[in-house]
């Protein structure tokens, strides 16, 4: 089962600079140090209390498991398991605490912004952030609660944001919710598709990082006792990894009350594996466990794009696992220089320089005083075929998978209503792009059933 350390604060619901070197994962470095103080409302109770000044920007190396406190002053701020991000063209380290996003400077360990966040719509949280390499953009969940005048009641709601990490201000991009939980297994961004990641448990949601509109749902796995965990994404062969496990279960005799049982968790078969962002098939990479003692969950997830290496911490030590074979190829005890925990890491280079593949379809339409330029193509979803239609002048047509790869490509003779053939075309989610005459182009999302 998933072991997890001690967390300040757990919500669950719904220019280029120089790169830094390849042996490096920054998080957050922190201590567990308590204070005990009298409850404000009754005086013969006390608390325990977590002392934030001990968060400081921490710094991993791969080499030598040492855990680097950056910089000497602690940010009195309390950290939950909801995000973290790394820009790497301004040299920075976001995190939020109870209410702030506050955003570290990687050479010096300083706070420099510390934002209050924002939503005009209504109050939410910004949760499972992601930093998008392509447009320099912070997106990840407004959660917030809304009337459902269908049940009657108040339920949750999720939409896609975006965070501006100076002002803190909330932007949903989202025109109406995209769910109502999700589960703390990670989340990814495909900066070349532009579609951001996450799960419910159950089904990998993704969504179009142009409109907030649903871009894929699908089963996780081929059976409920399957999961992915952790998972993140991977610019050097365009797959999201993480960690499959199975949740087998075994019994043994109650300790505590004759003739009941207890349940346990085997977490011997978490193995590295990647899942395919379209069908949801889990290919397991691993041929043996990785570990038997499971992850801790505010560790965090790192990609290591030079050595196609994939960590996770285990909370004792980090976990470095060969993304082509599945074998452990570093096992690390963590060796602290001032603190206890690192939390919340991520690798500096993967994904950098990352330029989006994918048009935004409501922008790529030509801005002229005449009729607009348009480019349809219907039935979709399709299965066989696909009718395509427009009132320019074309002069062919190409379809791409969402790694990039062209499946079909064919010429238009004239520029009248054509119909194509797309049934050796596997189901998933496509991109068709059209080329004018003039060679400006126009791409849409084509589903094939």
């Amino acid at each position: 089962m998933k072991k997890i350390l001690p967390s300040i604060l757990l919500i669950i619901s719904a220019n280029f600079v120089s790169a830094q070197s390849a042996n490096t994962i920054y998080g957050i470095a922190r201590q567990n140090y308590f204070s005990t103080v009298v409850d404000p409302f009754d005086s013969t109770i006390t608390h325990q209390v977590f002392d934030s000044t001990s968060i400081r920007l921490g710094l991993f190396n791969t080499l030598t498991g040492v855990v680097t406190p950056v910089g000497v002053t602690g940010y009195n701020e309390a950290i939950n398991l909801t995000g973290a991000a790394l820009n790497p063209y301004d040299n920075t380290y976001i995190f939020i605490g109870a209410t702030k996003m506050n955003t570290l400077d990687l050479s010096s360990g300083q706070l420099i912004h510390q934002a209050t966040l924002n939503n005009p719509i209504t109050a939410s949280y910004f949760d499972n952030f992601r930093f998008c390499n392509s447009d320099s953009t912070m997106y990840g969940l407004s959660r917030r609660n809304h009337f459902d005048s269908t049940l009657m009641m108040t339920v949750g709601a999720l939409y896609l944001a975006k965070a501006n990490t100076t002002t803190g201000l909330i932007t949903e991009i989202s025109t109406s919710s995209i769910g109502q939980s999700y589960a703390l297994a990670g989340s990814a961004i495909d900066p070349y598709q532009m579609v951001y990641y996450y799960s419910t448990g159950s089904h990998l949601m993704g969504i179009d990082m142009y409109d907030g509109t649903l871009f894929s749902d699908v089963t996780i796995g081929t059976s409920p006792n399957e999961h992915f965990d952790n998972f993140t994404y991977s610019c050097s062969d365009t797959a999201l990894y993480g960690l499959v496990r199975n949740n087998y279960i075994s019994y043994t005799p109650s300790p505590w009350v004759p003739g009941d049982s207890v349940a346990h968790v085997d977490s011997t078969t978490m193995k590295l594996g990647k899942i395919n962002a379209t069908t949801g098939v889990i290919t397991t990479i691993s041929p043996i466990s990785v570990s038997n003692g499971g992850y801790v969950l505010n560790g965090g997830s790192a990609i290591d794009p030079f050595t196609m290496t994939y960590y996770y911490s285990n909370g004792a030590n980090m976990i470095g696992v060969s993304m082509i074979t599945g074998l452990v190829t570093s096992n690390l005890p963590f060796i602290f220089n001032g603190s206890q925990f690192f939390d919340m890491f991520r690798n500096f280079d993967n994904c950098i320089q990352a330029v989006a593949i994918r048009n935004n379809t409501s922008t790529s339409i030509s801005e002229n005083n005449g009729p607009k330029n348009s480019f349809n193509i219907f039935p979709n979803p399709a299965k066989a075929e696909i009718n395509i239609g427009s009132n320019m002048k074309l002069i062919s047509i190409a379809i791409f998978d969402i790694t990039g790869k062209l499946h079909l490509a064919h010429e238009l003779l004239n520029n009248e209503n054509q119909t194509l053939n797309i049934s050796r075309l596997s189901a998933g989610i496509y991109f068709i792009t059209a080329t004018a005459t003039d060679n400006s182009t126009y791409t849409q999302k084509l589903i094939v059933e």
